[in-house]
């Protein structure tokens, strides 16, 4: 009987965990080349994005719930200018959920999403919008 509870335990377990990955679609504007963003959900402890751009750069972060008055502030502040860079295209979108993403070789990449859900996370859909340190905007739909 234990068996039987803790294999039901498990499966109901991993069904959740996958349903809560998936991808995200995105165009680079000066360019037009497309990416994917993986992303595995916010609703989970361990979410996370993962992208690789064309020239081979790896950026992953964790999204978080979006403060705006906070961000506000912390946008300005000249700490984050200096250690990131100024983001203008995605500091003017409104979002409910923002990400900083770190590259592996050094770049940085700042993004923020318009969730059609926040409770159910990214697979209930939106839109959002990333920018990275040297000002290449991407624009992205799920």
């Amino acid at each position: 009987m234990r068996f039987k509870a803790f294999f039901w335990y498990v499966a109901t377990l991993l069904i959740v965990m996958l349903g809560c990955t998936g991808t995200m679609d995105g165009v680079i504007r000066q360019d037009a080349k497309r990416i994917q963003i993986f992303y595995t959900d916010s609703r989970t402890p361990v979410a996370e994005l993962i992208t690789v751009l064309p020239g081979g750069e790896r950026f992953r972060g964790k999204p978080e719930r979006l403060d705006a008055t906070k961000d506000m502030m912390e946008a300005d502040s000249s700490e984050t200018v200096e250690k990131f860079g100024r983001f203008e295209e995605v500091q003017a979108f409104t979002g409910n959920i923002k990400a900083t993403l770190s590259g592996n070789k050094g770049n940085t990449m700042q993004c923020r999403f318009e969730l059609t859900d926040v409770i159910i996370g990214f697979s209930s859909g939106g839109f959002g919008l990333c920018q990275l340190a040297d000002g290449r905007v991407i624009d992205v739909f799920f």
